[in-house]
């Protein structure tokens, strides 16, 4: 038997949000994406609360990433850490935020870890830096608009990306 190891890749980011942890943790939810993420869509699978908590599981299905993903909260410590696990026939993720509250605002540090499991998981890992620099630029303009003004900024003025180019869905908050 031949062992064959998955090529893993790791990014992440800082960004400042206007605002303040314990407005920006209940965005951080796969129901209250909804509200500010124009392209979010979801399928909520397990929460006995209705929202986001440890144990969550939900269902995504953007073109951009490899296909439909199962995600898991692994990790919630209101207005501080969040983790999820995300996985499909092409990769997994382990994507971590952590919040840390600044003078003018939050500090939010994005990681994402990713392990290919194939073919199509190794070119996602190798368009993985480009995409996510993308991703978290259109991330960090949607929640701090939304965060000043109540409404969700239109996918083009943020620079999403939805088409299956980059094999990453620059909608989702990670």
């Amino acid at each position: 038997m031949s062992e064959s190891l998955g090529k893993t890749i790791a990014v992440s980011m800082d960004m400042h949000i206007p605002g303040y942890e314990v407005d920006i943790w209940p965005l951080l939810c796969p129901v209250r994406e909804y509200d500010w993420i124009e392209t979010w869509d979801c399928r909520l699978i397990q929460s006995r609360s209705g929202v986001n908590e440890l144990g969550c599981v939900f269902v995504t299905d953007f073109p951009t990433e490899c296909g439909a993903e199962v995600w898991i909260t692994t990790r919630y410590e209101p207005y501080s850490r969040l983790e999820f696990v995300r996985t499909n026939s092409a990769r997994i993720i382990r994507l971590e935020i952590a919040l840390f509250r600044e003078e003018n605002g939050t500090r939010l540090t994005w990681v994402q870890h990713v392990t290919s499991l194939n073919a199509v998981g190794d070119e996602y890992i190798a368009q993985k830096p480009q995409a996510f620099a993308r991703q978290m630029s259109a991330v960090e303009k949607m929640l701090g608009h939304y965060l000043r003004t109540g409404k969700k900024l239109k996918g083009e003025e943020a620079g999403l990306v939805t088409e299956n180019k980059d094999h990453v869905h620059s909608g989702k908050a990670g």
